[in-house]
C-alpha cells in the first residue's frame, strides 16, 4: 500500500497542469496513463512531461521512454560505468579535458594535497563524490581558521573539491551565477543531441532536476533552436533572470565542443552511450563530468519532441 500511495502522489504532482490548467478529469487521466503505460512502458514522469495525454498513439511512440532507456544504457557493458560513476576516477581519467586542479578522497585524497589545493584555490566547490544531478553542490571558501573543518567535511561525507572555473563571456551573458553547460550526448562515440543548460534566480547550478532550465540545441550548429524550458511547464523566450533571449543563442566554439567529446569517449571505446557535461571557458572546452545513465527527459522536453528514431539510428551505425 505504501508503494501505491507515492505512485498516486506523484501522478497527482504531476498531474497538476492538466487538471488546473487545462481541464482534464483525474480519471480520464488515469485511465490514459494505464494504457499507455501498458502499451509505451512509460512512467507517470514520461506521460505528463512529453504530453502523452495529448498524443495519439503515432506520437507516443516518438518517445524515448525512462525503460526504454534502460535498455539502451544496458548496452554499456559494466566496465564502461567505473570511469563516470565516481567523479574523482572521472577527474583523473579524463585529467587532459578537465583542465582544473581538483582534490578527492580516492585520487589526491591526503591532509597534504588538500593544505596545497588550499593554498591554491581558497575558493572553490565541493560536490558529494557519487551523488548527481546538481545535488550537493556548494560554494567553498576555505580560510586558516575553517580548514580543519572543510577537510573533515569531504573525509566523513565523501565529497570533492575543484578548482572554480571562469566561463567564457557569451556563456556567463545567459547567467553570470552559475556555470552554464551543454549537455552532449554521445552515441556510438558520435554526437548525437545537445541541450543547453542555464541557472536561474542567483542560483549556482544548471541541472534542470535542480531548479536549472534548458533549451534544444541544433548538433550541426550549436544553436538554440527552442524555448527555454523547465521542469515545471514554464516556457522562456528570454532568460527569466537576465533577460537574454534563448531562441538563436550561439554556444560559443561549438566544433570544439563537438571534438572535445568525441576525442574524449575514445577513453571508454565499449560505452555506447554518454553525457557529457561541457563548459565553454576563453581558452576552450573543459568537460565538467561525464554520465554513463545519462537523463533523457531534458533532451526531449526541451522541444517536446521525441528523440527515439534518430537514436535508434545512431545505435545501428
Amino acid at each position: 500500500m505504501g508503494k501505491l500511495k507515492r505512485l498516486l502522489e506523484r501522478f497527482d504532482e504531476m498531474g497538476r497542469y492538466p487538471i488546473q490548467e487545462l481541464g482534464y478529469s483525474r480519471a480520464w487521466l488515469m485511465a490514459s496513463y494505464l494504457g499507455a503505460f501498458l502499451v509505451h512502458r512509460c512512467t507517470i514522469a514520461d506521460y505528463f512531461l512529453y504530453h502523452f495525454y495529448e498524443r495519439n498513439h503515432n506520437g507516443r511512440e516518438e518517445f524515448v521512454t525512462l525503460y526504454d532507456m534502460r535498455d539502451i544504457h544496458r548496452k554499456n557493458p559494466g566496465t564502461a560505468f567505473a570511469d563516470f560513476e565516481e567523479k574523482d576516477r572521472f577527474l583523473e581519467r579524463f585529467q587532459d579535458y578537465v583542465h582544473r586542479d581538483w582534490i578527492g578522497r580516492v585520487c589526491r585524497g591526503s591532509r597534504e594535497e588538500f593544505e596545497a589545493f588550499a593554498d591554491a584555490h581558497p575558493r572553490c566547490i565541493t560536490k558529494p563524490r557519487t551523488d548527481s544531478g546538481g545535488h550537493g553542490v556548494e560554494l567553498c571558501a576555505i580560510t586558516p581558521e575553517n580548514r580543519d573543518q572543510v577537510w573533515d567535511k569531504l573525509v566523513s561525507e565523501d565529497r570533492i573539491a575543484e578548482e572554480l572555473l571562469e566561463q567564457c563571456p557569451e556563456m556567463a551573458a545567459l547567467h553570470p551565477a552559475s556555470v552554464n553547460t551543454v549537455r552532449a550526448l554521445t552515441i556510438q562515440g558520435k554526437l548525437c543531441s545537445a541541450v543547453l543548460r542555464m541557472g536561474v534566480g542567483g542560483g549556482f547550478v544548471d541541472n534542470g532536476c535542480s531548479g536549472g532550465i534548458f533549451a534544444g540545441l541544433d548538433v550541426e550548429t550549436g544553436i538554440v533552436t527552442t524555448q527555454g524550458a523547465d521542469l515545471l511547464e514554464h516556457r522562456f523566450l528570454r532568460h527569466p533572470t537576465t533577460g537574454l533571449t534563448i531562441p538563436g543563442f550561439q554556444v560559443p566554439q561549438w566544433e570544439a565542443v563537438r571534438e572535445t567529446v568525441e576525442s574524449a569517449v575514445k577513453l571508454t571505446p565499449n560505452a555506447v552511450i554518454v553525457g557529457w557535461d561541457v563548459a565553454i571557458t576563453t581558452d576552450g572546452p573543459v568537460l565538467i563530468e561525464g554520465n554513463a545513465y545519462p537523463s533523457v527527459q531534458i533532451m526531449q522536453t526541451a522541444g517536446m519532441e521525441g528523440l527515439k528514431r534518430l537514436w535508434n539510428a545512431a545505435l545501428k551505425r
